[in-house]
């Protein structure tokens, strides 16, 4: 009877442990459970973080504006030349308006004549001027100058480029050079030689070919002249451009250098004897100063132009029926050129969350635009600021630039 009593007791035992089981009795909620309410930690207030102005000048030599060009002038003063100098010193009124016009240009212009390498142009001009000599200035206020500067008067130009015309019976040329002189020009630059302070190292270096023919130089073609001038300028293309005041190929034949014309001593191909007489063949439409044209397209490489535009915007010809205007568009171009300026920035600018630069350019007391026309553009590969050529500068004497900036102060 004690075993059964005991027996029954575990047994007992056993069913009330199996009971509570959680894995016999899921368990069940009575009523809904609630998210307790999470609480967001307030952090303290962060004050609008504020930046200091510099301003980039620290008498920097490059904030300093002292835009120099040296403009050289290549006439043609064979005897097929007379009307044509005379129309170039008629309108150059127009050319020399848009360079003096911003006082801040420091301009030198020299003239100098085509070459013939003949020994009968060598003998008729043993005491004249020589191959590369700048001429004179006429009227200007130092009648020993072979150049003209800000300090000559209105007029002194169109003298000076007036050098007339020597016919072939008197000792003019009859083979137009002027590649020759360009190459000599450059080489009669030092201490008492007869070009001596006409160029100048940190000038733009400009040439304006005028010649109703091609060039006729044996030694140099095209592309080794305007090697030459780059290497001048110390190897910067930028700083070198030309120009053309030429015949063009499709102009008649009455304006253009025997040279360039529909004839059977220059050109017998165009031509077929009949009966011991010349006759055109038809073949021929005209002919043009090919390699004055190739000059000029290859010294405005550096210029970021296109041969098209070269052709289109840097050459004019001698006989358009708007040749004033198309001078002083030449004038106009010289002028934008010489007046680009780049100013290196030595930290990176901020910007603000428009993406606006805090960058501020001043020209003395003069705010200058941030626009691509008439103002200034950052480059952030070079961290510079960019001037165009054409903004409308308020002149004061001695003014210079400043840089105004929030320099961006990156952390790593």
């Amino acid at each position: 009877m004690r075993n059964l009593i005991i027996a029954a007791i575990y047994i007992g035992a056993f069913l009330l442990v199996s009971a509570c089981s959680p894995e016999s009795v899921p368990l069940r909620a009575e009523k809904p459970l609630h998210d307790e309410l999470v609480v967001v930690p307030q952090t303290e207030h962060v004050p609008e973080q504020t930046f200091e102005w510099i301003t980039e000048d620290g008498g920097q030599s490059q904030l300093e504006f002292n835009p120099r060009v040296d403009i050289l002038f290549v006439v043609d003063n064979s005897d097929s030349m007379k009307s044509a100098q005379e129309n170039l010193v008629k309108n150059i009124d127009g050319f020399t308006a848009r360079i003096t016009k911003n006082k801040m240009i420091d301009y030198h212009i020299g003239v100098m004549s085509v070459w013939d390498s003949s020994e009968r142009y060598a003998k008729a001009n043993a005491n004249s001027y020589q191959v590369g000599d700048l001429r004179l200035v006429k009227g200007g206020t130092n009648q020993n100058y072979r150049f003209v500067t800000k300090a000559d008067g209105k007029g002194v130009l169109a003298s000076t480029l007036n050098i007339g015309v020597a016919p072939f019976e008197k000792g003019g040329p009859e083979v137009e050079e002027m590649f020759s002189p360009l190459a000599a020009a450059i080489e009669k630059t030092g201490r008492g030689a007869t070009n001596e302070e006409f160029f100048r190292d940190d000038a733009q270096l400009v040439v304006v070919l005028v010649s109703d023919a091609d060039d006729g130089t044996k030694e140099l073609d095209p592309e080794q002249l305007a090697q030459k001038l780059v290497e001048f300028k110390g190897g910067d293309a930028k700083k070198v451009s030309a120009y053309g005041v030429l015949v063009r190929a499709n102009d008649p034949d009455q304006y253009k250098d025997w040279a360039l014309r529909i004839h059977p001593k220059y050109h017998p191909e165009c031509f077929t004897a009949v009966k011991q007489t010349a006759k055109n063949n038809g073949t021929c439409t005209g002919f043009g100063p090919e390699r004055l044209e190739k000059f000029i397209v290859k010294a405005n490489e550096g210029q970021g132009l296109t041969p098209t535009q070269i052709r289109n915007n840097r050459i004019m010809s001698i006989v358009s029926p708007t040749f004033g205007s198309d001078l002083a568009k030449i004038g106009s171009d010289i002028t934008v050129k010489t007046l680009e300026k780049t100013i290196f920035l030595s930290q990176r600018p901020r910007a603000e969350k428009n993406g606006k630069l805090q960058v501020r350019v001043r020209y003395g007391n003069q705010l200058i635009p941030q626009s691509a026309n008439g103002g200034w553009l950052y480059n952030p590969e070079d961290n510079s600021i960019q001037l165009s050529g054409d903004i409308d500068y308020q002149y004061v004497e001695g003014a210079r630039f400043s840089v105004d900036l929030i320099p961006l102060n990156l952390k790593k």
